[in-house]
């Protein structure tokens, strides 16, 4: 009989885990972020690779030692939650939620309101909408929602 796949979480290594959570992110956009030109992502690509990730608490999802996913931290506000396209639905984005969930009492963070699938994903994971930009941050017309979680008082 074979064995189920091993879902483990790690922090990232940085630098050596760089080309992989780029790649990873490129997957994940492509897969999901259908609003956005191929040009939009060409360009996002060194910026996330350059800036974004080495500045964020990165904890990334294997399956059987293969990244397959990551969330990345900017103290409270989950700045990037992706999944390879092919572990999308298996788990890894909830249990990379229930990471920063263990980990802050609150959270924030902004999705791409043309991707509803996400902001779906974020409410059922009790995560409330809090406002709405008309541009994301590189100043683009795409809507952003912004949502935050706090944990629920006992008593």
């Amino acid at each position: 009989m074979k064995s189920a796949p091993v879902l483990t979480l790690r922090e990232s290594r940085g630098p050596e885990d760089l080309e992989e959570l780029t790649n990873i992110w490129r997957d994940s956009v492509e897969a999901t972020h259908h609003f956005l030109p191929p040009e939009v992502i060409d360009r996002l690509e060194p910026v996330v690779r350059d800036e974004y990730l080495p500045n964020l608490t990165v904890q990334v999802a294997e399956v059987n030692g293969c990244l397959v996913g990551f969330i990345g931290m900017q103290a409270r506000q989950i700045a990037m939650l992706f999944v390879a396209d092919e572990a999308r639905s298996m788990g890894v984005g909830s249990m990379l939620l229930d990471w920063a969930k263990q980990r802050f009492s609150t959270l924030t963070l902004d999705v791409n309101e043309q991707n509803p699938r996400a902001a779906v994903f974020y409410i059922r994971r009790g995560f409330k909408p809090r406002g709405r930009s008309e541009t994301d941050a590189q100043g683009l017309l795409f809507p952003l929602l912004h949502m935050s979680w706090s944990v629920e008082p006992t008593g």
